[in-house]
């Protein structure tokens, strides 16, 4: 048959029959882990998070690249990440990290590739020039870029301006002082009008990490720095050339009292074993007056809500400044970054860019409808102007490029004291110990956990 076809000038059949029956050139599989499905990625995998959808095969198509999400429940997500990295195993390429521990203890492990080297490799998805600075700046250690950020946000207040007009408060009080005093008047025309299932604050106070980023805002802002060790010191390298010890019963106290005070005085019964769900929930039922200071979980609600009051009269405002003229801090990144051990970093790179590119986000943004996204040129673009005032996108734009990223200290034992912070809050906010007594527990296990680590030898 092949001669008869080699015949009468069939070659070049022959040619391109050999060629299509060829194998296919070798794929690269790029490994991913993370949590939200349908929420995270979800115009990529599908709103089960399993299919593959259009946009994700045109670019493994084009690329050569497969790339294969697993999601888990989050602590699931970062449980099979620190044992992957930990282990060596490099089951995963990329991995999901997050600015409030992981980048700053799996980057000082080693654990992880710095990104910088990559900076010029697949321009064509992802640009950092297009990119807020602070989102990158939360992933930066020692100078040096370990995640690109999904989705991330700044702080802020959302709050009933309806409910404030009620009881005579024409404006959002712009420090924390006016803020108490209007949470007061709050709570006293509430109990006037024999309202008692609408509170005037919801926070999130659960033991482990879940109130860290919130309460170390309120310390920053009372301090003027992060007031965990003596002098401010923020890094290793001022900690040891310092000798700074621990400061939680020094200068980080009035920002701890203070968010403990609010939470048991304003906020619902309960509020200590709240997490960022709960506040959401309550403010979309309508229960609560003021959610800070991290605003995303209150527009996470409005998508949600039944209640035309709170669709109808939430309004953002900047989060409120401090004694020490600096605002409450709340910022946070949802990163991804790339293992140590992933074996072509070079495809691994590529799928990271294309996963945290201006289109991923900006079907991010079309899916979500929050007015939070990491590209100036979607915040002001028309899917997010064409649901949200303009002065609510400049005002959380503001939020983003006034804030401080590195509003509490950037150490490789972040992740461990951020849930030693938030669990001391979560008991003081119960009763479960006063201040005084979690502040000081606090500080004797901070002592030792950095002399331990070799903070203090000469």
């Amino acid at each position: 048959m092949l001669k008869k076809l080699l015949t009468g000038g069939s070659a070049a059949l022959v040619a391109g029959l050999l060629a299509s029956a060829a194998p296919a050139q070798a794929e690269t599989t790029i490994n991913v882990v993370g949590f939200g499905a349908g929420f995270a990625w979800a115009d990529l995998f599908g709103p089960s998070g399993t299919e593959k959808t259009q946009a994700l095969l045109d670019f493994e198509k084009k690329e050569g690249i497969v790339i294969n999400m697993e999601y888990a429940d989050e602590d699931v997500a970062r449980q099979k990440v620190l044992l992957d990295l930990v282990n060596g195993t490099g089951n995963y390429d990329l991995v999901m990290l997050g600015s409030d521990g992981a980048v700053q203890t799996y980057s000082a492990a080693g654990y992880l590739e710095p990104l910088d080297g990559y900076a010029d490799k697949a321009t064509d998805y992802f640009d950092a020039k297009k990119v807020y600075a602070p989102f990158l700046e939360a992933n930066r250690v020692d100078g040096q870029l370990w995640g690109l950020p999904y989705y991330s946000f700044g702080a802020g207040v959302l709050y009933r301006k309806d409910i404030f007009d009620k009881y005579g408060i024409t404006s959002f009080p712009k420090t924390t002082e006016e803020l108490e005093k209007a949470l007061q008047t709050v709570k006293d025309g509430l109990a006037k009008d024999g309202i008692t299932d609408v509170y005037p604050l919801t926070m999130r106070g659960a033991p482990g990490e879940e109130p860290s980023l919130d309460l170390t805002g309120f310390v920053y802002a009372y301090a003027g720095d992060s007031a965990w060790f003596e002098g401010g010191a923020d890094t290793p390298a001022k900690i040891k050339e310092t000798g700074a010890k621990p400061d939680f019963t020094g200068k980080f106290k009035p920002g701890f009292e203070t968010f403990v005070r609010w939470s048991k005085e304003f906020g619902p019964p309960g509020i200590a074993t709240h997490t960022w769900v709960d506040m959401m929930n309550l403010y979309a039922q309508g229960k609560a007056v003021v959610l800070m200071p991290s605003a995303i979980n209150g527009f996470a609600g409005l998508g949600s809500s039944e209640v035309a009051a709170v669709k109808e009269n939430s309004v953002f405002a900047p989060s409120p400044v401090g004694p020490s003229g600096e605002a409450i801090q709340s910022f946070w990144t949802f990163s991804v970054g790339m293992s140590k051990y992933a074996k072509d970093k070079e495809a691994a790179y590529k799928a990271l860019a294309f996963l945290t590119s201006q289109p991923v986000m900006e079907n991010f943004a079309t899916q979500i409808g929050w007015p939070y996204t990491t590209y100036p040129e979607i915040m002001h673009g028309p899917i997010l102007t064409g649901k949200w005032p303009k002065e609510t996108l400049d005002a959380i734009e503001a939020s983003f490029n006034d804030a401080e990223p590195h509003y509490f200290p950037y150490i490789p034992e972040l992740t461990e004291f951020m849930d030693k912070i938030g669990t001391a809050a979560s008991e003081s906010i119960s009763g479960a110990t006063t201040t005084d007594e979690a502040l000081n527990n606090l500080q004797v296990w901070a002592t030792d956990r950095m002399d331990r680590a070799g903070y203090y030898k000469k």
